[in-house]
């Protein structure tokens, strides 16, 4: 199927937007349509970027070598998101980690925030996200695929089709959380469903090699 991969790769970075809206959908936060639109916006720019990132890596090395190289960085991030979501189910938590990215990075210390916390990207406590802080909301998801966008760009994945899927399952993922936050119990099947995303992406740098 054409763009087949594309999709398989929008879903994969997208995954994160369906817990996000599933917390906030628990929570009562509400996220209007125009600043849905704008986190998907977000997503997309970042995500362009991050494959032309990528792709500038052919220029520097042999094509088959740097196809092989992102194809490798997938891989790579595929199982250490299967090692993440093994420790998350074990309990077992990175707090240490975490502090010390904070620190050494403290631009990305709300993105990162928001992502273990995403009720956080509600600043003024409104129980509603604000264009403003949908764009903060946006760059923190889209930075928690940047490495994807890197590899699947020196993979050779489309520069054209792959920013505007992975905007668009954004859209669709934050969008159905939050329906489902609204309407279903907390349960064990966001630990279950963490494991997706790594099988996703080896699957694609395999594919890819």
């Amino acid at each position: 199927m054409a763009w087949g991969t594309e999709l398989l790769l929008a879903l994969a970075v997208s995954l994160d937007g369906l817990g996000i809206g599933f917390s906030y959908g628990l929570r009562r936060i509400r996220l209007p349509w125009a600043s849905l639109a704008l986190v998907a916006l977000v997503s997309t720019a970042v995500s362009f970027a991050s494959l032309a990132l990528g792709r500038l890596s052919t220029l520097v090395f042999p094509p088959v070598f740097a196809r092989r190289l992102g194809a490798l960085l997938l891989l790579g991030l595929g199982l250490e998101m299967l090692l993440e979501a093994y420790l998350r189910a074990g309990g077992k938590e990175r707090e240490e980690g975490r502090t010390l990215f904070k620190v050494r990075l403290p631009r990305l210390g709300l993105a990162v925030a928001i992502l273990l916390e995403p009720q956080r990207a509600d600043f003024d406590c409104s129980g509603s996200i604000n264009p403003g802080e949908a764009v903060t909301l946006g760059l923190a998801l889209a930075l928690d695929a940047l490495g994807a966008g890197v590899g699947a760009g020196a993979a050779g994945f489309s520069l054209t089709v792959t920013p505007l899927l992975i905007g668009l399952g954004q859209f669709l993922t934050l969008g159905a959380g939050l329906a489902l936050g609204r309407r279903l119990p907390v349960g064990g099947w966001e630990r279950r469903g963490a494991v997706l995303p790594g099988l996703i992406l080896i699957f694609l740098g395999l594919w890819r090699m």
